[in-house]
C-alpha cells in the first residue's frame, strides 16, 4: 500500500503515513499554461494499492478531475486497486431537486464510478449515506471536537444543533461530552441566508453550536443569537468543515460567539482538532 497526496492537504496524509508506517508515493501534479492537468508517478506502483488523500476545498472541480486522472493513471501503472479519502467531500448538499435544477452528487458518483475507484472514505459525510455504489467509509471528528471543547471552552455545557440535520452530529458530540443536546428548526432562503426559529426553552451555562460545516456562518450566528436571548451564558462553535467562505470568521466573532474550532479536513485559522489518527485507523 502506498499514500499519494494530491493538490489539497498533505499535511494529513503526511501525519497519516507517519502514523501508519504507510509510504508516500512520490509523483508530480502540475498545470500548463493553459490551465491543462499534469500528472506523472515518480515512483513504482505495480501490484500496489493506492490511497488517494484530496480534500474538496478549494477548487472541488479541479480537485475531483485531479483525482480522476491520478486514478486512471495508477491503472494504467499496474496499480492493484485505488482508494479515495476525500476528508472534506463536496457536492453531498442534498439528494433532492425541483425541475429543472441540476443534482450534482449524481454525475460525481458517475465518474467515480468510470474510475473505478474501490473504496470511498470521507468525514462527517453531509448526506449521511452511502450513495456511491461502492464501499464507504465515513469516520467522525465529533468525538475528537467534544474532547476538545471541555478541555478549551467549558466542563459544562448544552450542545445545540442549529437546525434537523446537525442534530446527526450533535448527538455523536454530546455522547461524547455526556451533555444535552436541543436542536433549531431552519428554512434556508437561498445559498446564503437562513431563517432559524426560536427555541422554545430557557438555557442556562454554556452553549456549543455544533454542526458538520460551516460556510459562510450565517446559520451559527442565526442560532447564537437565539441561544442567548434564551438565556446562554457563552456561545462556542464546533465543526468537522471549516470552509468560512469572504468574511465568515469575523461575522461569528461579531455575532456575540466566544469561539470556533474545527478538524483539519480542511486546513483553517480555526483548525486545532486534528482527525488524522481517526483517518489513519480505518486506513490501517
Amino acid at each position: 500500500m502506498t499514500i499519494l497526496v494530491g493538490g489539497t492537504n498533505g499535511l494529513m496524509a503526511l501525519k497519516v503515513a507517519k502514523i501508519t508506517g504507510i509510504p508516500l508515493c512520490y509523483s508530480h501534479v502540475d498545470s500548463y499554461p493553459d490551465g491543462e492537468k499534469y500528472f506523472r508517478f515518480a515512483s513504482n506502483i505495480e501490484g500496489e494499492d493506492v490511497v488517494i488523500f484530496n480534500s474538496m476545498h478549494p477548487n472541488p472541480d479541479e480537485i475531483l478531475f485531479e483525482t480522476l486522472l491520478i486514478a486512471e493513471t495508477a491503472y494504467s501503472n499496474g496499480a492493484k486497486s485505488v482508494t479515495c479519502v476525500f476528508p472534506y467531500f463536496a457536492y453531498a448538499r442534498t439528494l433532492d431537486s425541483i425541475k429543472g435544477e441540476a443534482l450534482p452528487i449524481k454525475t460525481v458518483v458517475k465518474m467515480l464510478k468510470i474510475a473505478d475507484i474501490k473504496k470511498i472514505i470521507t468525514v462527517d459525510f453531509h448526506l449521511q449515506e452511502n450513495v456511491f455504489g461502492v464501499e464507504h467509509l465515513d469516520l467522525t471528528g465529533m468525538e475528537k471536537l467534544a474532547e476538545y471543547c471541555l478541555e478549551e471552552f467549558s466542563d459544562n455545557f448544552t450542545v445545540l444543533a442549529p437546525d434537523e440535520k446537525a442534530a446527526y452530529w450533535a448527538k455523536k458530540f454530546a455522547d461524547k461530552a455526556e451533555c444535552e443536546v436541543l436542536a433549531l428548526k431552519k428554512i434556508r432562503i437561498d445559498a446564503e441566508n437562513v431563517i432559524v426559529d426560536d427555541l422554545r426553552k430557557e438555557l442556562e451555562g454554556d452553549v456549543v453550536i455544533v454542526d458538520d460545516i460551516v460556510s459562510t456562518g450565517g446559520t451559527v450566528c442565526q442560532a447564537a443569537r437565539i441561544a442567548k436571548r434564551a438565556g446562554a451564558k457563552r456561545v462556542f462553535v464546533a465543526c468537522t468543515h471549516a470552509i468560512l467562505a469572504k468574511d465568515a470568521i469575523m461575522r461569528i466573532l461579531e455575532s456575540g460567539i466566544e469561539d470556533i474550532v474545527s478538524t483539519d479536513t480542511i486546513l483553517s485559522p480555526v483548525s486545532h482538532v486534528s482527525v488524522a489518527d481517526v483517518v489513519a485507523s480505518a486506513i490501517d
